[in-house]
């Protein structure tokens, strides 16, 4: 069985265990949630860890089959089938004339990406325990769903591949199938399944989570700093992930900042270059060269500002025991030319 890990409470953990308790069978007589039958994949794994949330569908029984008949009967039908209909709740991918794709977006949807269009929503507010913003549902599924719709449609993340992830959250859910040295019966691969259900519900958790409570938050203290005083030196009142939201702030304003100070985890300050592109080595204007692989003392005698703690060799990033000592070192900074940083 799956260890529950971080970040579970009482709204996390009656999901997990409406999952433990979910039976996955070759039929079913009652109303029932389907999908096929023989090596299962991440797509239709997450899409039924995603269904489990909601009220309408958290006990239904799960059926993995190929035979029309049963798949007829189902309540909903999820990576099997042929057909899209989402007015009848079937949510296929694999017909030729399949070509749909999140809004905005250019992949197309494997069954994950079909069942988070429509139900995206709730899904997030029922782990979240709250409701969400159309900018949240969009941020999960570029953070997660995006990533499984792309595997499963063999859309590769680059053209040229230095190498290859073993231990995403697809390969984690393939090796739940049994290999090629093991009895495969549908018992055992029914187990399986419900095995790769609990992963998945671990990572969709994390996702959502990642997103609502730490994400959305950080968002909001950067739109507040962004709109006070001098635009070159960003002043947050904590530190926190800043780097995409600034970006996503200056888009839509045409403003280039070039420091950003906060308060780091040891009540000291720092003073950190904006980066020329988000996630770039390469900043807008780095710390001066003088400065840098100094520490302490001889910082602050080089800068002549007081406090100095130290500046990366790089000229990344600095520190200072207070937040004007910071605050100067970022404005002093900001007077050299890049040629000069």
């Amino acid at each position: 069985m799956v260890k529950r890990g971080r970040g579970h409470d009482d709204i996390s953990d009656k999901w997990f265990d409406t999952i433990e308790e979910t039976q996955v069978l070759t039929d079913c007589d009652t109303a029932f949630i389907a999908t096929h039958h023989g090596q299962f994949h991440c797509d239709e794994v997450v899409a039924i860890a995603m269904l489990k949330t909601l009220p309408e569908y958290e006990k239904l029984p799960v059926v993995r089959t190929r035979d029309q008949k049963i798949i007829d009967r189902a309540t909903v039908v999820v990576d099997v089938g042929s057909v899209y209909e989402p007015k009848n709740f079937r949510f296929d991918h694999h017909q030729n004339t399949f070509q749909d794709t999140y809004p905005e977006r250019e992949i197309r949807l494997s069954s994950a990406g079909l069942v988070y269009k429509h139900f995206g929503k709730q899904v997030i507010e029922a782990i979240a325990g709250e409701q969400v913003t159309d900018a949240v549902v969009t941020k999960v599924y570029d953070n997660f769903i995006m990533e499984v719709d792309a595997i499963d449609n063999g859309v590769e993340a680059a053209a040229e591949l230095k190498y290859r992830i073993h231990t995403g959250l697809s390969m984690r859910v393939r090796r739940c199938n049994t290999s090629w040295l093991e009895p495969c019966t549908p018992e055992v691969e029914n187990a399986r399944f419900k095995e790769a259900l609990l992963i998945c519900a671990q990572e969709i958790l994390d996702q959502i989570r990642g997103v609502v409570k730490i994400w959305l938050p950080a968002r909001k203290i950067v739109e507040e700093a962004f709109g006070k005083g001098d635009q070159e030196i960003i002043v947050l009142p904590r530190c926190c992930p800043w780097q995409e939201h600034l970006f996503d702030l200056e888009g839509a304003e045409n403003k280039t900042a070039k420091y950003v100070v906060f308060e780091d985890s040891r009540n000291g300050w720092r003073v950190q270059a904006v980066p020329k592109d988000l996630g770039s080595f390469h900043n807008r204007l780095p710390l001066p060269k003088p400065w840098r692989g100094q520490r302490d003392d001889e910082v602050s005698k080089i800068s002549g500002i007081e406090g100095c703690i130290f500046v990366h060799a790089s000229g990344f990033i600095g520190g200072n025991a207070t937040k004007e000592g910071a605050m100067e070192m970022a404005r002093v900074a900001c007077k050299f030319t890049e040629a000069e940083a």
